[in-house]
């Protein structure tokens, strides 16, 4: 699985990057697992946890690991150790090629603007989560960011490889159930279709029914699913 490990990395990198004995190390300020989480270079033989551990300890955040499919002992492993178990996610794809037009009324747009920003309201009032995960967003090289005219919906996607990443989706609690996710994913795949990718992606929490039905909807599939792997607080 280590293709994935990649590609989420390249789409949402962390601002400090490391490989040191079998392991890509990442560190993002504290903000979002995907940009704080060491993953195996070699999924079958992991190094030393050790060197996991140094890297996140000295820079005062617990150790945190990716834990994909075919890696059962390096869980085990770590529930031995202490590790706890956090943000079990599914990785859904599907084609572009097919993708519906953009939907009126939501514009692709090169930077956040207002109305994109003012929906973290409905999500976190921590102004260093926010402002954590627009720099992470600012380190992709071409990134896509849709809103609703209402100001109703947003998400973004990265473009890279042939691929577009979809993150940051967000709807306003009075607008859910009406349609408005559904064209964000529109606009965004018609973008990053017009942009020549060929496939898209998304992350989605396991235990999110209602996202996972919107993005079946939406013509989403499962391919794989990950967790994290959580080490004590330092």
């Amino acid at each position: 699985m280590r293709e994935w490990s990649e590609r989420i990395a390249a789409d949402w990198p962390p601002a400090e990057v490391e490989t040191a004995a079998g392991w890509r190390l990442g560190y993002g300020g504290g903000v979002t697992f995907r940009a704080n989480s060491a993953y195996a270079l070699d999924p079958a033989a992991p190094g030393p946890l050790s060197e996991v551990e140094h890297f996140y300890h000295a820079r005062g955040a617990p150790a945190a690991v990716q834990i994909w499919p075919g890696m059962a002992d390096l869980d085990a492993e770590l529930a031995g150790r202490g590790y706890t178990a956090r943000r079990s996610a599914l990785v859904m794809v599907r084609d572009i090629g097919d993708a519906p037009a953009p939907r009126e009324g939501v514009e692709v747009l090169s930077r956040p603007d207002a109305r994109w920003r003012e929906l973290w309201s409905h999500e976190t009032a921590d102004p260093r989560v926010v402002e954590g995960q627009h720099r992470i967003m600012d380190r992709v090289p071409v990134m896509g960011y849709a809103v609703d005219a209402t100001g109703s919906a947003r998400g973004c996607a990265a473009l890279g490889e042939g691929w577009v990443g979809v993150y940051n989706m967000l709807t306003a609690a009075s607008a859910r159930g009406q349609g408005f996710a559904g064209g964000i994913i529109d606009s965004l795949l018609a973008w990053g279709r017009d942009k020549g990718a060929h496939s898209a992606y998304l992350l989605v929490s396991r235990d999110n029914a209602s996202a996972l039905r919107s993005y079946e909807r939406a013509g989403f599939a499962e391919v794989s699913r990950y967790h994290y792997r959580v080490g004590p607080a330092v």
